[in-house]
């Protein structure tokens, strides 16, 4: 049972402080996960662990130069993937101007998450990893858009409003009841 179901819908502001939290979470929750990978990928370097050539980084280290670029390019991709991570975190802080950030990153999830994913599979790269991250990138993509979605809806609840916010709803309920003198 909710508190819906005691009390009847929540007033519109209530949902739209609702959404804005759940699109906090969100944010905030993956922009750790970038960080998270950040690490992963900068430090441990478990993507050349994992899936890259048997000895790159002892090579990297004996100064082989493509074993350098690759180690390298995956610094590169870290650095980025923590970057988006810290403005995540950054920008959950002000959820309703930051919902631009929020749809960078479900792109970013689509084109160099799902959509390379699919393109190193058909180049012969190991399954059980990629498609691991294929649910990852979908499932980060699915809980966006509803938590988008939700924001968006409170948004156009508020603005349907009188004055489009509850003060503004009170200072109409006043214009009406002595027009003039708001």
């Amino acid at each position: 049972m909710t508190e819906d179901d005691i009390t009847g819908p929540a007033p519109r502001w209530r949902r739209d402080e609702r959404a804005m939290a759940t699109l906090t979470s969100w944010m905030r929750v993956v922009g750790v996960f970038y960080l998270l990978q950040f690490v992963m990928m900068a430090v441990v370097r478990a993507p050349i662990r994992a899936v890259g050539p048997r000895g790159a980084l002892a090579q990297a280290e004996a100064g082989e130069p493509l074993a350098k670029f690759l180690v390298d390019t995956w610094l590169t991709f870290g650095l980025e993937v923590g970057a988006i991570g810290a403005a995540l975190l950054v920008a959950s802080r002000y959820p309703r101007q930051a919902r631009g950030v929020a749809w960078t990153v479900l792109g970013i999830e689509l084109t160099r998450g799902i959509l390379n994913d699919v393109y190193l599979l058909a180049r012969g790269y190991r399954v059980s990893v990629y498609a691991i991250w294929i649910v990852v990138h979908t499932l980060v993509i699915v809980t966006g858009l509803r938590c988008l979605r939700m924001a968006r809806g409170g948004e156009e609840a508020e603005a349907r409003m009188p004055g489009g916010s509850p003060t503004g709803a009170a200072t109409h309920s006043k214009a009406l009841s002595n027009p003039g003198k708001v």
